[in-house]
């Protein structure tokens, strides 16, 4: 299995409702070649269901306890990425088009 071109690195703590969003905006790219690492700071909202709903091979979800430190989810998810380059998105953020 090849490298992804970008590893998506999107931290997240409850926000399940802005989170479908933001992965969806990466999956309606026209650049195909990525994945997405999901920090999950152990939500307790729907989190772990939205993520799972995509059922696309391209996203991980990992769970990590930054303890208020969201630099270091950030830093997490490099560590598992597995891309040629690095893009951050925040869970309550989206990419257009």
């Amino acid at each position: 299995m090849t490298s992804p071109a970008v590893s998506v690195i999107i931290p997240t703590y409850n926000h399940a409702r802005f989170l479908r969003a933001a992965i969806q905006s990466v999956v309606d790219q026209t650049f195909p070649d990525w994945e997405i690492v999901i920090v999950n700071n152990y939500s307790e909202d729907d989190t772990v269901q939205i993520v799972a709903s995509f059922n696309d091979p391209r996203i991980r979800l990992v769970n990590f306890c930054n303890h208020g430190v969201i630099a270091a989810s950030r830093n997490h998810g490099m560590s598992l990425a597995t891309g040629k380059a690095i893009a951050f998105l925040d869970s309550d953020d989206i990419w257009y088009p």
